[in-house]
């Protein structure tokens, strides 16, 4: 038996069980059996095939257990309980969070909003693994109900938390001195903050201690854009300069190498914890460690059999760290640096060896990275060409001595800080800029399983060919080969010949998707908004929910939508345009249209001003257009003229054909507008009705259903919100008059994909199949 394989073949048989017990489909399982029938069987390896089956089933067998034992005691409701805080709490404005465990050992994500300026002191000295009494509601965490949306419900269960609670009160505490190590964590993060500016200290929290709440989200957005996160994370790179200057500085004062090897054995996982355990630290950390053992014993291991056993025993501790971003990207990039260990040996210059490590970094996690994001950007490459040197060589550097400095000789200190507040200022800048360059940015559908397994194919045999044969001429053919799969899977939605329609769930707003087969037009018609009210300075928040930024952009990357056609806004109510500054700023849009009259106040004239200036055409429309949108059409029924008591009456009413049903879209209207509607065209019909106004009793009248007969009515209202919408006598209506209701309070995103002629309505989540036509 070939023992090179061995230790690497038995953790991806380790991925593969803990992947095809969590898939509900058996294709994890064909693709591993199909992979080691190939690599095993023909070279005669069969006690390696037993092995890795063996392997394959245990994981298997294991994560199902823990998955099944990964429940909860509690019912939902007021919940009253002594409990320690587990990690060191969070507070953002008026909102303070935490992780805390009960005696019952189950963990609950507490929220709670803070009163005064006074309390927000309080809280804030609170300490890792303080014991309180506390009263609250326990609340079961809301599904994503949009596609391509963070799943924050899963996201939890994979951390063993069932439970938002809910924080009325919280008493009786007292300090618990146990977590040592997190408290000098919660100490040097508030050093930062109150020494540092704060784009200078969202970077030295994240380079030093792991955390990145400081960073602001444009910035981060642009490092993810170009590839170049990895830096804002602590990283096997950051690990390994962390070990290798406490290594020479122990030998350097005169201790033995023995003995500094046993110090970084003791030292890294204190450093795990100091820098927030990670996926991608806990890896490099027991790297490290397998390392350091092997050394003290006099053994030499290959570094493919280093990183197996740290996967192996990674899954052991927690096997859902599988399903983790940062545990993909840390093991799928030392793998691919394992495999590409020939190569770097041919390489004889330094920056070709930089540009090769920084093209088969993005190499080996492209497919994640489109998995998870669907973007990936060409300046990749080239970014982490120039940003990698110069955080390696002089942030990280500066970002330690500033700490150094403001703790032994402060003015010295500052100037450091000064001189590193700049540098990072011009990287962001920098940075913004890069990722604002649409031309070099992709955007793709979620790769499914096949197509994960054509990029690790054509990955594979490019990194085999590129070690036999390094040379341009050799490699056009494999590079060809990953280009092809990487055209494609780009081409996929505009290759598909369905179209749909998709009622958002944006909450109490409105935002409706509608795009043509092929993608052969794609508009979104209104955007939601958050009715936001002016708050004290203490009660802002640093991490706001936008929808634009977690809503709609990951919806519409979902879709391989880099730019939509059109952006249509029925009338400037809050809850229908409260994101179009956001698509325009992020160029998401190509053009703009509003109904006539839409600019009553300033701030609705401001955003048209936007658009032009961002070079986006503007286009008025009143009863009687015609809008053409790629292979979309739509009919303008409202408004003729402008309603000066109603803004909702003066919404902009559309009229279409799709998937062989003719669609409503009401926008706000009310019944006034709703009778003007059928006076003048007074042989409307429609098999879809959207409601208007979110189903409040000033809409949506008897005589419009009566007249329009629809089969389906769609409501857009958020759950328990404070209108009470639907109203109960619009459902009454809809029901006298045999309509099917589909709300997005209650069912999630409602979308309709259909084809030429026929199509039909699913639920999100888990888009259940409701209807065909």
């Amino acid at each position: 038996m070939d023992m090179y394989r061995l230790i690497p073949c038995g953790a991806i048989s380790a991925v593969a069980g803990i992947a095809s017990a969590q898939s509900s489909s058996f294709l994890p399982v064909a693709i591993f059996l199909c992979l080691l029938s190939i690599f095993c069987l023909p070279r005669k390896q069969f006690i390696l095939f037993v092995i890795c089956i063996f392997v394959f089933g245990v994981y298997l067998i294991y994560f199902l257990i823990i998955d099944d034992s990964n429940t909860t005691y509690y019912q939902e409701g007021t919940f009253h309980t002594k409990a320690s805080v587990l990690n060191i709490p969070k507070i953002d404005g008026d909102r303070f969070t935490f992780i805390a465990e009960t005696a019952d050992k189950e963990r609950l994500k507490v929220n709670y909003t803070i009163r005064s300026p006074e309390e927000k002191t309080v809280l804030s000295m609170l300490k890792p693994s303080s014991s309180c009494f506390f009263t609250g509601q326990l609340r079961k965490p809301k599904k994503a109900t949009v596609p391509g949306t963070f799943n924050a419900d899963e996201y939890l269960y994979q951390q063993g938390i069932h439970w938002n609670y809910k924080l009325k009160s919280m008493t009786h505490c007292k300090s618990n001195e146990s977590s040592f190590l997190l408290n000098i964590r919660q100490t040097g993060l508030a050093f930062i903050e109150k020494n540092m500016p704060e784009q200078a200290a969202g970077i030295v929290q994240a380079l030093i201690f792991g955390e990145r709440f400081l960073i602001e989200k444009e910035v981060l957005a642009s490092y993810q854009t170009l590839g170049i996160i990895h830096l804002l994370a602590i990283s096997g790179l950051h690990v390994a300069i962390f070990s290798t200057v406490i290594f020479y500085t122990l030998l350097r004062v005169g201790i033995t190498r023995e003995t500094a090897k046993v110090f970084l054995i003791i030292f890294l996982p204190v450093l795990t914890v100091l820098t927030g355990c990670a996926p991608s630290v806990l890896r490099a950390v027991l790297m490290s460690e397998i390392y350091l053992f092997s050394s003290l014993l006099k053994k030499r291991h290959k570094t493919a059999d280093v990183l197996g056993l740290a996967c192996l025993g990674l899954l052991l501790y927690n096997p859902y760290l599988l399903f983790q971003v940062g545990f993909q990207l840390s093991f799928s990039i030392c793998f691919v640096f394992v495999l590409s260990k020939e190569i770097f040996i041919k390489l004889k210059y330094r920056i070709s060896q930089l540009l090769v490590a920084s093209f088969l970094a993005q190499l080996g996690s492209l497919p994640i990275l489109l998995y998870h994001f669907q973007t990936i950007s060409l300046l990749s490459v080239f970014m982490n060409l120039m940003f990698v040197p110069f955080y390696v060589y002089i942030i990280m550097p500066l970002a330690f001595g500033s700490i150094l400095a403001l703790l032994i000789v402060h003015p010295l200190g500052e100037i450091i800080v000064n001189v590193l507040h700049a540098l990072i200022r011009w990287s962001h800048q920098v940075a913004t800029a890069a990722s604002s360059i649409d031309v070099f940015t992709f955007a793709a559908v979620k790769p499914n399983h096949l197509q994960l397994l054509y990029y690790s194919v054509s990955i594979c045999v490019l990194l085999v060919c590129m070690e036999k044969a390094f040379s341009l001429q050799k490699l056009i053919a494999p590079l060809c080969c990953f280009f092809v799969v990487l055209l494609f899977h780009i081409a996929t939605p505009f290759l598909k010949q369905e179209g749909e329609v998709t009622m958002i769930d944006v909450g109490q707003g409105d935002s409706m998707y509608v795009s043509a087969p092929g993608q052969n037009g794609t508009v979104l018609i209104d955007t939601g908004g958050i009715v936001s009210f002016v708050n004290e300075d203490w009660r802002k928040r640093k991490e706001g929910f936008s929808l634009g930024d977690n809503v709609l952009i990951p919806f519409l990357s979902s879709k391989g939508v880099k730019k939509l056609d059109a952006l249509i806004l029925t009338h400037a109510d809050q809850d229908h345009i409260g994101e179009a500054e956001t698509l325009i700023k992020k160029n998401k849009i190509n053009k703009l249209i509003v109904p006539k009259g839409y600019a009553v106040q300033l701030a609705d004239e401001n955003l048209l001003h936007l658009a032009l200036k961002k070079g986006i055409e503007v286009k008025v429309v009143k009863r009687g257009d015609r809008l053409e949108i790629g292979d979309l059409t739509f009919y303008v029924l409202s408004p003729e003229k402008i309603d000066r008591n109603s803004r909702n009456n003066s919404s902009l009413v559309l009229w279409m054909m799709a998937g062989g049903f003719s669609w409503l879209l009401t926008g706000d209207l009310e019944k006034e507008g709703e009778r003007q509607l059928i006076e003048t065209y007074p042989h409307l019909k429609a098999d879809v009705l959207k409601v208007g106004h979110h189903g409040s009793k000033g809409s949506t009248g008897a005589k419009l259903v009566e007249q329009i007969k629809p089969k389906i009515a769609l409501i857009s209202a958020g759950e328990n919100n404070r209108y009470h919408h639907p109203h109960f006598e619009v459902l009454k209506i809809l029901k006298r008059y045999h309509v099917k209701v589909l709300r997005t309070d209650r069912d999630g995103t409602i979308q309709y994909l259909f084809g030429k002629r026929s199509g039909t309505f699913f639920l999100h989540p888990p888009y259940d199949k409701i209807s065909s036509s």
